[in-house]
């Protein structure tokens, strides 16, 4: 008994030196590159043994062979309590390679509690901790490991690692450059330099990284820096509102998605940028086009790109599509509507006023106004200001308001909002606007002459475009014209711009148009006829002064008592622009009948934004009837106008004329009407005409119609619908109502009235087309005659 127990006890030293042998051996053997028959060997000497100081050495083989789930599987029954210092760093960085940080966490926190001096302890607790995004944990392992080692490669590089996870590009950059400094060769920190200095916008310390390590950065390196420049040109161009850098942007992505090195990911990203770009320059074709094109080959793309899409579309007259590609972005990013720097509900706003539908824009206003509080928080979160965006609504509604038909109360509005906030130049800039479109060009100049006290120098632009565009509208051609195209040929692309741009050609665009009357009456009196009326003009485009020649021809075709007679007129003409005064000279002759010459010269002058008059003579007038003509009676006729528009709703005007005929007849007559616009709502429209005419002639015999005296009071009303059916394309249709009472001297007094329907079909800016029916009673000699009247006119004009 007692020698077999002093033979164990004398063998157990020799096992335990047996096996620390083979397991030194094991070692050597993998140390030489044999490491998986190392591994196999010393798992059977571990199986045999269950030796702890193998298993530590084996778990270090696993590793190195990095078999980590191996390694973490090998003990299953071991708590973490029973592993070694050695074995726990170890299994703590093998279950972070594995993917799972909870272990690696345990494994550290163990080593930690054994040894809190242990500064490797720390260092994987902050590791694994920013694997779990336990950020501020991670920190403060970090601080304990950094007060431990001091600073240190490891300790650098887990900062860097902690900033890259929380996204501080600066705090990474930091901690890169730290690493660069303690080994300026690691080609590895150094593309993670280039990387993050390419991000921060960087671009001056990155070029001079691939100046300085050439070896460690190919041409695709210097391919993303040149993508990186371009967006900072890009968007630092669309923050300040300055094309130029823009336009380098997009020359720098041109070149980077030229470039054969350029991979598949970064020509993606390069084109995306593109559409920003050439939305933002204006170029919405090649925008629109561009990312069409990228949906059609990568599916749906990021919101950014389709939130300049979307500009594209507005700017291409495509509101509708433009609506669809806001309510797609909306849809994703709610909260991007009411963006302090870019709020979407906007661009939707224009998106639903350009197509006309007014309801939905004032809905979207409305719903817009219950999100957006009176205050917001600065930049700095610590101060309370105005909200931009509140004040931005205001406007808009005050622009919807006008847009709607109700331009008096957006007016009224406005200047309630200018009583409070007089300073205010963008108010007094839509001011100016609404002015314009109300037909006061004068008014207007003023309110932009207020913004331009408030506005700064680099704010002037649109300001300036916006008083051409009413120097264009007042008929002031003479010298605005030069400072057009001095505008188009520098000006920065922009809303303002375009417009100017589009204002003045529409304006001086040459034009044809031909219109034609055919009426058929039927009645017992003298005047009862088959007529009608070709009127055909064209006006050359108008020059820098705003001047043009324009050419006419009239022809008129009448059937009396059996008898046909036809004349023609045709005439060559000037409008001279003398601003505020225009003159028209023409000169011509009548070719079917008496081949008299025609003369006839007008003056008008504008007093105001509401007051305009016009004196002219003809001689040979046009509008001599067609029974005087021929019985070769010419007439020359002499007229005055005054027209008194107080606004968009009101006009009073009035004509006094005398014709002079050949065979002794001085025809006095006078006419005055009142326009009133009773309503307007979106695409309704309620007008009415009160008016008054009558005449004195001498007692001469003719065949045309002369009465002695007459009088005519009438009014009309008017109802039109607009059915918008496309960007500036509608399809108005109207119908009137008229009736009157006409009295002639030597009869009694008899109703007239008129019915008449039409439909006006603008086709696009430079095409319109109209065309009606009407039935009319009127009164000749006491007796009623019942005109059937078919109108058409085509406008065509050339910008």
């Amino acid at each position: 008994m007692f020698t077999l127990t002093g033979c164990l006890l004398m063998a157990l030293p020799a096992m335990a030196q047996g096996v620390d042998a083979q397991r030194e051996t094991l070692v050597g053997q993998a140390n030489d590159g044999a490491l998986e028959p190392a591994i196999a060997g010393m798992l059977r000497l571990y199986t045999r043994s269950n030796d702890s100081r193998v298993r530590d050495d084996l778990i270090a083989l696993l590793i190195r062979a990095q078999r980590y789930e191996d390694a973490l599987n090998l003990c299953i029954v071991c708590d973490v309590s029973d592993y070694s210092d050695g074995e726990l760093l170890n299994l703590g960085g093998a279950a972070r390679s594995a993917g799972r940080p909870e272990e690696s966490l345990a494994f550290f926190q163990e080593l930690s509690k054994r040894d809190a001096l242990d500064s490797n302890a720390w260092l994987g607790q902050a590791l694994a901790s920013i694997d779990l995004e336990r950020f501020q944990m991670a920190d403060n392992h970090l601080m304990q490991y950094e007060s431990l080692a001091g600073t240190t490669s490891a300790g650098l590089e887990a900062r860097g690692y902690l900033a890259a996870s929380t996204n501080d590009a600066m705090q990474e950059l930091m901690a890169r450059q730290a690493l660069v400094g303690e080994n300026p060769d690691d080609q590895t920190e150094l593309k993670a330099i280039y990387r993050l200095a390419t991000e921060l916008g960087a671009s001056s310390a990155a070029r001079r990284l691939l100046e300085r390590h050439p070896e460690a950065f190919t041409a695709r390196d210097s391919l993303w820096l040149t993508y990186h420049e371009a967006v900072t040109n890009i968007r630092l161009g669309i923050h300040i509102d300055e094309h130029q850098s823009v336009l380098e942007g997009l020359s720098q992505l041109e070149t980077v998605i030229r470039s054969p090195q350029v991979t598949p990911e970064l020509r993606l990203m390069a084109e995306r940028d593109k559409v920003v770009a050439l939305s933002h320059l204006r170029q919405f074709d090649e925008a629109d086009q561009l990312s069409l094109q990228l949906e059609q080959e990568h599916g749906p793309q990021p919101l950014y790109v389709t939130r300049a899409r979307a500009h594209a579309l507005i700017g291409l007259g495509r509101p509708e599509d433009a609506i669809n590609a806001y309510r797609q972005i909306l849809d994703k990013a709610p909260e991007r509507g009411n963006d302090i720097d870019d709020p979407l509900y906007e661009g939707l706003f224009y998106g639903y006023t350009d197509a006309r539908q007014y309801r939905n824009a004032r809905e979207l206003l409305n719903e817009w106004r219950t999100i957006e509080p009176d205050y917001r928080w600065d930049f700095t979160g610590t101060t309370q200001i105005e909200n931009p965006n509140r004040q931005k609504l205001l406007m808009l509604e005050v622009l919807l308001e006008a847009w709607r038909g109700n331009e008096a109360e957006a007016y009224d509005r406005l200047d309630s909002y200018l009583a409070e906030a007089p300073a205010n130049p963008y108010l007094w800039m839509l001011r100016g606007d609404i002015s314009r479109w109300r037909g006061w060009p004068r008014q207007a100049k003023v309110d932009y002459q207020q913004a331009a006290e408030l506005l700064s120098p680099e704010q002037q632009e649109m300001r300036h475009h916006s008083e051409l565009i009413a120097e264009l509208q007042q008929g002031n051609w003479r010298g605005t014209v030069s400072d057009i195209r001095r505008e188009l040929n520098h000006a920065k692309p922009g809303v303002s711009k375009d417009t100017l741009e589009r204002e003045w050609r529409e304006q001086r665009a040459a034009e044809l148009s031909t219109s034609f009357d055919r009426s058929r009456g039927s009645g017992s009196g003298t005047q009862a006829s088959r007529e009608w009326v070709n009127d055909v003009i064209f006006r050359a485009p108008r020059n820098d002064n705003g001047s043009r020649i324009y050419l006419r021809r009239r022809d008129q075709y009448g059937s009396f008592d059996e008898e046909s007679i036809r004349s023609a007129f045709s005439i060559v003409g000037y409008e001279w622009n003398l601003h505020p005064t225009t003159l028209d000279i023409s000169a011509g002759y009548e070719s079917k009948i008496n081949n008299d010459a025609h003369f006839g010269v007008t003056l008008q002058h504008d007093f105001s934004d509401h007051l305009n008059v016009a004196v002219g003579a003809e001689i040979n007038s046009i509008t001599t009837p067609l029974r005087a003509l021929n019985d070769d009676v010419s007439a020359h006729r002499y007229h005055a106008d005054v027209i008194y528009r107080r606004d968009e709703r009101r006009t009073l005007g009035g004509t006094i004329s005398l014709m002079d005929f050949d065979d002794g007849n001085l025809r006095r007559s006078a006419y005055g009407y009142w326009d009133e616009r009773l309503y307007k709502k979106d695409m309704w429209e309620l007008s009415s005409t009160a008016y008054l005419s009558g005449s004195a002639n001498d007692n001469v015999a003719a065949s045309y119609f002369n009465p002695k005296e007459d009088f005519h009071v009438g009014g009309r009303i008017n109802l039109a619908h607009e059915l918008p059916l496309g960007y500036r394309k509608t399809l108005t249709q109207s119908a009137t109502l008229g009736v009157g009472d006409y009295q002639q001297r030597y009869f009694k007094s008899d109703t007239t009235w008129e019915l008449g329907y039409r439909h006006r079909w603008e086709m696009s800016p430079t095409l319109s087309v109209e065309y009606g029916i009407s039935r009319e009673r009127s009164i000749y000699d006491g007796q009623p005659e019942y005109d059937t009247i078919v109108t058409g006119t085509v406008v065509w004009r050339f910008p």
